[in-house]
């Protein structure tokens, strides 16, 4: 049996160039905290050039731009170390299958493959174990009086959350008698998404809130615009992944360019 106080994790956080690897999106940072229990034993912070442009939603998220990247290392010079990083130990990411989809499709591009016997998902601890009105990162440390923001790179912090997180929900869930192996789950390399697009979480649960939204969209051209929007529908088409919505700065169906919004709030009720 698995002890939480000396297992070895790796918790890991990964910034990408958008929404999904399907359409080329790449790794642009990662970060791998790795513990023995609740001690940090090594941290991992790379920078990734990505070998192609940065969405400008995601620009917006991570600050990171082609300047910041263009010096970095390629993921296939820094595949072996990061396998190094996660091996035999028990991967903790929130929002795994986001995640690990990226890291999946970096290493098909060089011909490997991965499989992760021992795959931990903090989102999903917390939406099996605790009714919270948001499961966002940002909103769980939050509720669990934990450190959400640290100094340095957004990956290297949400990892450093998400470590905080994980042992958060473990204490508070000590009295229903679970061993940690009745958290994990496997993962295998997907020929496709079985159930769809995965995103990030905030955008997920903004879109499906069944509320109206406010967001800040660029353009082609960079020009930025402001929309009250009504979601429908998320649609995979040929180049991208396109919200289609209700605008109702235009009263007319639209469709979106997902990595080309900026800036998405949920409506508030008054």
């Amino acid at each position: 049996m698995l002890d939480l106080s000396n297992a070895r994790f790796a918790f890991l956080d990964i910034e990408t160039t958008g929404l999904s690897p399907w359409f080329g999106d790449r790794i642009c940072q990662i970060a791998i905290v790795t513990t023995e229990g609740k001690r940090i034993r090594a941290t991992t912070n790379l920078l990734v050039n990505p070998e192609r442009e940065i969405s400008p939603a995601a620009t917006h998220l991570h600050g990171l731009n082609e300047a910041d990247l263009i010096n970095a290392p390629t993921f296939e010079e820094i595949a072996d170390q990061i396998e190094s990083a996660l091996k035999d130990a028990i991967i903790v990411c929130h929002n795994s299958k986001f995640d690990i989809q990226f890291l999946d499709n970096e290493y098909r591009k060089l011909n490997r493959t991965v499989e992760y016997p021992n795959l931990i998902d903090t989102i999903l601890i917390a939406r099996d174990y605790f009714d919270m009105p948001s499961y966002s990162l940002d909103y769980l440390a939050e509720a669990f009086s934990v450190t959400s923001r640290v100094p340095g790179s957004r990956a290297r912090a949400d990892a450093l959350t998400t470590k905080n997180l994980f042992f958060a929900m473990m204490d508070s869930l000590k009295s229903n008698g679970k061993a940690l192996e009745d958290y994990i789950g496997i993962y295998n390399s997907p020929a496709w998404p079985p159930e769809g697009v995965y995103l990030p979480i905030e955008l997920s649960e903004a879109i499906n809130s069944g509320k109206r939204l406010f967001i800040k969209y660029m353009d082609k051209d960079g020009e930025i615009s402001e929309r009250w929007i009504t979601p429908s529908e998320v649609m995979g088409l040929a180049d991208y992944i396109y919200l289609k919505a209700y605008c109702h700065t235009r009263n007319a169906e639209r469709t979106f360019r997902l990595d080309r919004i900026i800036e998405v709030a949920v409506e508030v009720e008054k």
